[in-house]
């Protein structure tokens, strides 16, 4: 079995595997920062609607402004938490090119043999990817607010709707950066 692993220069089907790791990471975590970021921003605007209606209230004599207050504290969160809208998209982007330098940076001499276990675990990654993409739309599809949410944060959702593609392309390009060293010696 471990023949199967190693190849004749004793470098491991680790890397290949990390790399397959990573991606289906990437996959999970942006799923779950765009859903979670959907979330957040649908409460915190909520929050922000409200708190910024009370006003004045009478507490022991003093009046509170709590409309002022809200400028200085969940009206300052809610500006950040737009911003994850854009930055949740540029985040996935910098991961899907992060997998691309790591694929670059893994480049050795496998043997021919290893391109069976790499198409094997591509094949694996994309079928995470197609369930994945799936999930995400049916979040997307919703009618609810955090549907709307979704909906706002175009980058990400593009990202995430068309990630078989953007995986198949990744692997594609990856493979072939990975595997062109074969039959070459590199010191």
């Amino acid at each position: 079995m471990r023949k199967i692993i190693e190849d004749k220069k004793g470098q491991s089907a680790m890397s290949l595997i990390v790399l397959a790791g990573l991606v289906v990471l990437l996959l999970g975590v942006g799923v779950m920062m765009m859903i979670g970021g959907g979330i957040t921003t649908f409460t915190v605007e909520t929050i922000n609607d409200v708190t910024k209606d009370l006003g004045v209230i009478d507490v022991g004599g003093d009046g509170a402004n709590l409309s002022e207050y809200n400028d200085y504290t969940i009206g300052q969160l809610n500006e950040t938490v737009q911003m994850f809208k854009f930055g949740s998209g540029v985040l996935l982007l910098f991961g899907l090119l992060g997998i691309i330098i790591f694929a670059s940076s893994i480049r050795a001499n496998p043997s021919g043999s290893m391109i069976g276990f790499y198409l094997l675990l591509v094949f694996l990654i994309l079928m995470v990817s197609i369930f994945m993409s799936n999930v995400y739309e049916d979040f997307l599809d919703d009618d609810g607010e955090i549907g709307q949410e979704l909906q706002s944060m175009t980058m990400g959702s593009f990202i995430l709707l068309y990630m078989p593609h953007i995986i198949t392309i990744i692997s594609f390009v990856g493979g072939i950066i990975i595997f062109s060293g074969i039959g070459e010696d590199i010191v």
